[in-house]
């Protein structure tokens, strides 16, 4: 059974930009620039591109018993909002497909906060290991939907 699972960039740097926002502007500190110092803006991608592809190569080393095919970026050194990560995973055949969605949300999550931990690392020390934290939790609970198993069901044979 294949599942299919993607991961817009465009969405991910959507969402880091909101959160990098969120917690600028409720950082408190005597210049007042904690907003304008952690808030991502369009000019900090080429950093963020290097982020999204450690990322992403995190991500692809988790899932990579299951790979049947893993999209590739043409040039690492360029920066393509619009590019998508698409990987096909190879699953058992007891493997429960209603999770599918949610193996999707927690790898997304597992991107933004892993973005986000090494962007604050830089900009705002005292985030960075909460994110870094919360990017391990989602990598922990995309490995546990991965292996867990649906109970097999008993067919009554019909005579």
């Amino acid at each position: 059974m294949d599942i299919v699972l993607t991961i817009k960039k465009a969405n991910v740097y959507d969402e880091v930009a909101k959160l990098t926002g969120y917690v600028g502007a409720k950082t408190i500190e005597d210049t007042g620039k904690a907003y304008d110092r952690v808030f991502t803006t369009d000019d900090d991608r080429l950093m963020l591109e290097r982020f999204w592809r450690e990322a992403i190569g995190a991500i692809t080393d988790e899932v990579k018993r299951f790979i049947s095919t893993v999209s590739t970026s043409s040039n690492s050194q360029s920066i393509d909002i619009s590019e998508v990560w698409t990987v096909t995973l190879d699953m058992p055949s007891n493997f429960d497909n209603n999770l599918t969605v949610s193996i999707n949300d927690s790898i997304f999550s597992y991107a933004v906060n892993s973005i986000a931990s090494k962007w604050f690392a830089i900009t705002n020390k005292e985030e960075e290991e909460k994110y870094n934290t919360m990017a391990v939790a989602s990598g922990n609970e995309t490995k546990s939907k991965l292996y867990y198993r649906k109970k097999p069901k008993r067919v009554i044979p019909v005579i």
